[in-house]
């Protein structure tokens, strides 16, 4: 087992959470939890955010449900861990009276949660119930997120230039590309995850960070001149990382491929099921290294960074999807997520 060095260790007696129905106390039982973050983020690339996440605790009778986050935002994933000093049998977990899928875990069950970057709500009621009976109940704050505007427009060809309309070709492809993703999109009723995480590019440097608000730039050529038309409005679904084209691109985790060939707009698309509603998008690539089917690690090599698809250059962009709900993929790898050996 890692031990917490003295930095780590004065970071976790800084930290402090409201517990169930008693008076705000320093968190205690947290040190493995953020023992293995830190063996994670010690892999990632400099300049890549290496902090430690937050923690919130709240205990009742034999249970104690452990909140973790980068920073409880909007957008951002949460993991959700309950642990019983008796047993774990018959536990279920409710957020906001929507039952979520328990995962065996370490001592503990866990599930992992997120709240959309537009969500109104400013907590979660997180409900732990043992054979249908609340014995748990806790609000979890969601904490408001400034997400950025870029300050100018984009120019994208393929979706910026209406000079031509597009060929029906185009439009069969268009259609069979939304297709596959739709049927990729179905997550498997199991846990695929380890306790590694990895950051998916060998250097960091974020072009285009999730959820800024940008601005695509539409027009047709007129007489070897640009005519403006109405712009289109639109929110990023996912993080863009630089990289030349032929860059390495890494799983985030481990997973099976649902997905791994191209699309009209993503160009070379990877897609990796983590288990239980939990997905990883890997766009734009050069070269596809892995195919559908098969069992990846996290830290894997899985594609080439390239600039196919509906792109102004070459990047990876790439997406997290938690319970269906887009969020920031790099909020992921801040949390301790320890699945049953």
């Amino acid at each position: 087992m890692l031990k917490l060095g003295l930095t780590y260790a004065a970071i976790f007696f800084s930290l402090f959470v409201f517990c169930a129905g008693k008076n705000t106390r320093r968190v205690t039982g947290i040190e493995e939890g953020l023992a293995l973050v830190q063996a994670n983020v010690s892999t990632f690339p400099e300049g890549a955010d290496k902090s430690l996440p937050q923690v919130k605790k709240f205990s009742q009778e034999d249970i104690t449900l452990l909140a973790w986050s980068k920073d409880f935002g909007r957008g951002h994933v949460v993991l959700f861990e309950v642990k019983s000093t008796t047993n774990l049998s018959g536990l279920s977990l409710f957020i906001d009276a929507k039952e979520y899928k328990l995962i065996a875990g370490e001592n503990c069950v866990f599930a992992l949660f997120a709240n959309p970057p537009k969500s109104p709500l400013k907590k979660n009621t997180v409900e732990v119930r043992r054979s249908g009976k609340n014995i748990l109940t806790a609000d979890v704050p969601v904490y408001p997120f400034k997400y950025p505007v870029a300050k100018s427009k984009l120019d994208v060809t393929l979706s910026s230039n209406a000079t031509k309309p597009l060929s029906e070709e185009i439009k069969k492809f268009i259609a069979e590309s939304w297709k596959k993703k739709q049927a990729a999109f179905v997550s498997a009723q199991k846990n695929y995850f380890s306790t590694t995480l990895r950051y998916p590019r060998d250097e960091h440097k974020i072009t285009s960070p999730f959820h800024i608000k940008r601005v695509y730039e539409r027009y047709k050529i007129v007489k070897g001149k640009k005519k403006p038309l109405k712009g289109r409005v639109s929110y990023h679904g996912g993080t863009d990382l630089k990289g030349l084209t032929g860059s390495p691109i890494f799983a985030v985790a481990d997973g099976i491929v649902n997905l791994a060939e191209h699309l009209y707009y993503e160009g070379n698309i990877t897609l990796i099921d983590h288990g239980y509603g939990v997905m990883t998008g890997y766009m734009h690539q050069s070269e596809i290294l892995v195919k559908k089917g098969e069992r990846v690690k996290a830290g894997q090599l899985i594609g080439k960074t390239g600039a196919t698809g509906n792109v102004t250059g070459p990047h990876l962009h790439i997406l997290l999807l938690v319970h269906g709900v887009q969020v920031d993929a790099l909020s992921l790898l801040a949390l301790p997520i320890r699945p049953a050996k």
